[in-house]
């Protein structure tokens, strides 16, 4: 079985709110034992965030924060349109934009501008229409249930307020709901079959009251199941503060588990939803030799990290920043896949700048696909600079499914 595994990318850095706007593709050919890397950067955009591929596979959107739909053929990764969402709104935080879409079909999909939900028509992008308010702070990462009827989001923190919330829209009643949490969560995965979706939390501390450069929380952190038809949280667990869970991107939702990346710590985390209360962790970090090997990677984060908090009167997010990491200098992975076949889970390593190529389910290490440095696409780099690509959110789809 042949599949594609996409990346966002968002360059180098630990603010990929700012950065480069990019797609990585890794096609897959695991019988064949063929891992072909390749990657295209697009100018003119800023913060790659998220790659989203419409139903039938033949266009990808590519969420950023630079407030434009841009759109790209998965088969080349050429872009094919881009549009400027500024026409309808200006952005009221710096990381206000669209950084997530849900497909509803080949044609059309559904995203957030302003206090509410629009849906948009790729033959008509200058007329999107209103299907209603979304409720919360701020919406993120979007997910549809396998119903179709309900639309789950999760919600970021805003000047002055923590979201702790989370967005159930009902598709045929054209409302929203609004969950509330004891703690924000951005990201989310729906289950396969039911419409449920499970919500790990993103806890983050702003600076002088402002989350644009934020800083990692040490709380404890929180897994949700969330029920759409009642819009209430059914079941939850609590991970303590010194355990690695600090910070998500993807979340993988099989029948029986919940997968994600806890992406400070450098951890994957299982759960059974079966139980739904032990916390299995797969370790990421790299260990002495890795770490040496990523050095570029670790002083680029150092030098970020120590432009971000202002010492000595912040030094204690510097030390929880250190205690959360496990004293790796080097970050996890962002990106998540399982393959059709249900044999590999794809992880994408920001820090190592490499695709670990898991067997599923026992999560042995199969591969691993190492991906060129940032200084190949742009040549004003040294040798010496941050090499990484910035991987961030990921996608997976069968090539079989394009047509």
């Amino acid at each position: 079985m042949a599949f594609d595994f996409f990346i966002a990318l968002d360059g180098h850095g630990l603010n990929g709110f700012e950065g480069f706007a990019g797609v990585a593709r890794l096609r897959c050919q695991p019988e064949n034992n063929v891992w072909e890397p390749e990657v295209k950067f697009f100018d003119g955009v800023a913060g790659g965030h998220a790659v989203q591929l419409a139903p039938d596979g033949n266009i990808g959107f590519l969420g950023n924060l630079s407030q434009q739909l841009v759109f790209f053929d998965p088969r080349t990764l050429e872009e094919v349109t881009r549009y400027s969402t500024l026409r309808f709104r200006a952005p009221e935080l710096f990381y206000e934009s669209q950084t997530h879409v849900v497909w509803l079909d080949a044609d059309s999909f559904v995203t957030a501008i302003g206090s509410e939900l629009w849906k948009f028509s790729l033959r008509d992008l200058e007329h999107p229409v209103s299907i209603g308010a979304h409720g919360v702070t701020l919406p993120h990462a979007i997910k549809r249930s396998p119903s179709g009827r309900y639309l789950f989001y999760g919600a970021m923190d805003v000047a002055g307020r923590y979201a702790n919330q989370l967005g159930v829209f009902d598709l045929e009643s054209g409302t929203a709901r609004v969950v509330g949490l004891p703690a924000t969560a951005w990201h989310l995965g729906v289950h396969p079959t039911r419409d449920v979706c499970y919500v790990p939390t993103q806890r983050c501390i702003p600076q002088d009251g402002d989350f644009t450069e934020y800083a990692i929380a040490h709380f404890k952190n929180y897994l949700f199941e969330v029920d759409g038809p009642t819009a209430q949280v059914t079941r939850h667990l609590a991970i303590p503060k010194d355990m690695p869970g600090a910070l998500t991107s993807d979340v993988i939702v099989t029948e029986d588990e919940v997968i994600y990346n806890c992406c400070a710590s450098g951890v994957l985390a299982r759960v059974d939803l079966a139980g739904f209360s032990h916390v299995r962790w797969v370790n990421e970090r790299p260990g002495p030799r890795e770490q040496l090997r990523a050095w570029r990677a670790g002083v680029g984060n150092l030098v970020e990290v120590l432009s971000r908090v202002n010492l000595p009167d912040a030094t204690h997010w510097f030390i929880k920043a250190i205690r959360i990491a496990g004293g790796s200098a080097v970050d996890g992975s962002y990106g998540l896949g399982l393959s059709p076949d249900k044999r590999f889970l794809l992880s994408a390593h920001r820090g190592l700048n490499e695709v670990i190529v898991y067997r599923y389910p026992d999560l042995g290490v199969h591969t691993r696909v190492r991906f060129p440095p940032l200084s190949t696409f742009y040549k004003h780099l040294g040798r010496y600079d941050d090499p990484r690509l910035g991987f961030h959110h990921a996608t997976l789809r069968e090539i079989g499914e394009r047509k």
